[in-house]
């Protein structure tokens, strides 16, 4: 993977937000024609109060102080903004190449972070998709990958917009891994090679240090999740069979066909962050995700972009909901879900008092494909604005 440096001052990665944007303690009110909390359910014609970048309050009839800057969307929905739970925004000059290592199959010590452009044309785009908060993670061409991240697409500096600089490491068991000029060469020795690296972090002892199997260690304690990457059945039997093996605190990431074997998922509590549906999918892939959620699947979307476009989360959360799954649960795929999954939850995923003020307006429904965003607005600053014609 190429390292791009990230510097401690940066500009900004969008152009200066308007006269909403929030200073310090200055106030804003937005007055909502719907509120979709998805943690409360739904608020008509409802305020949401915010505060230094924080939700101060949201419901009814609620007093707007004096000296709020107000903003109209009475006419308009208010949502959570969206988080892409697994994504490679940000990480590449090149989507094709360059996410990857290609020379060492196991590079648990290496962070995600350390290549990311937080001024990347990408994450503007993103941003007018909707998106607020990604998981940075490396590609799914190596049996341990490294060390995934979690960003806000604000622009700033490091200390705004970075949230996890480790959040989890990235493993595959997907067939990318296997290379004909670099082990593994196949699934049996990628699985092989996997359970020795597993093995020796269980019996690791800081004595002999090592950078991949410390931070492998982390894995085995559970103190760290793993994301690992599966596709076909047999991928996400494999990844279940590790995941139950050394009982990791993990996620399958992909999951093209985790429907197939969803009661081991179940039994196991394992999550699914699934990847993009697209519009040419086939009926049987739509159907999918309805499959998971249905029998007790914590659900998931993600849009691996730049490999794809960052609006496919909601193209994905549309197609899924028109094939079964409910509106509920996917508006919790594209927020509350992927923020639990995630660890983040605390502070991401849904309209409520106390939680960071990342917020999109839509409008309309944002899970009718016709809809727009209208504003965004991250840590209670306003970060993107739909031109008016």
């Amino acid at each position: 993977m190429k390292r791009i440096l990230v510097l401690l001052l940066i500009s900004p990665m969008l152009p200066p937000a308007s006269a909403w944007a929030a200073d310090g303690g200055q106030v804003i009110a937005i007055r909502a024609g719907r509120i979709v909390t998805v943690a409360g359910g739904i608020i008509e014609n409802g305020i949401v109060l915010v505060r230094g970048g924080k939700i101060e309050d949201v419901g009814k009839d609620l007093q707007v102080p004096g000296d709020a800057q107000v903003i109209d969307a009475s006419k308009q929905t208010v949502v959570p903004g969206f988080i892409d739970a697994h994504s490679h925004l940000g990480l590449s000059l090149d989507a094709l190449s360059e996410i990857d290592e290609t020379v060492q199959p196991i590079a648990a010590e290496m962070q995600v972070i350390d290549a990311f452009d937080p001024t990347a044309d990408a994450l503007a785009k993103a941003v007018r998709c909707g998106v607020t908060t990604a998981m940075l993670a490396p590609g799914s061409r190596n049996p341990v990958g490294g060390q995934t991240a979690i960003v806000k697409l604000s622009g700033g500096s490091p200390d705004r917009w970075l949230l996890r600089q480790t959040a989890g490491v990235k493993l595959s068991v997907a067939g990318d891994v296997l290379m004909h000029d670099r082990k593994p060469t196949s699934m049996p020795g990628l699985i092989t090679m996997l359970r020795e690296r597993l093995d020796s972090a269980k019996s690791y002892t800081a004595a002999k240090f090592d950078p991949s199997t410390e931070v492998l260690s982390r894995l085995v304690q559970r103190a760290i999740p793993a994301y690992v990457q599966a596709q076909t059945v047999d991928e996400v039997s494999a990844a279940t069979n590790l995941i139950s093996q050394y009982n990791l605190q993990a996620v399958i990431t992909g999951g093209d066909q985790a429907d197939e074997v969803v009661e081991t998922l179940v039994q196991q509590k394992v999550p699914v962050i699934y990847g993009p549906l697209l519009l040419y999918s086939k009926d049987k892939d739509l159907k999918r995700p309805a499959k998971l959620a249905g029998a007790g699947v914590k659900l998931a979307f993600s849009s691996c972009s730049p490999r794809t476009c960052a609006a496919d989360i909601r193209t994905s959360a549309i197609l899924a909901v028109r094939y079964g799954l409910s509106r509920d649960e996917a508006m919790k795929a594209l927020t509350l879900n992927a923020a639990e999954i995630l660890g983040v939850a605390d502070r991401l995923g849904s309209i409520q008092k106390g939680r960071d003020a990342d917020l999109v307006i839509f409008d309309a429904d944002p899970l009718d494909a016709s809809s727009r965003v209208e504003t965004v607005i991250i840590d209670g600053k306003v970060v993107y604005q739909r031109e008016r014609t």
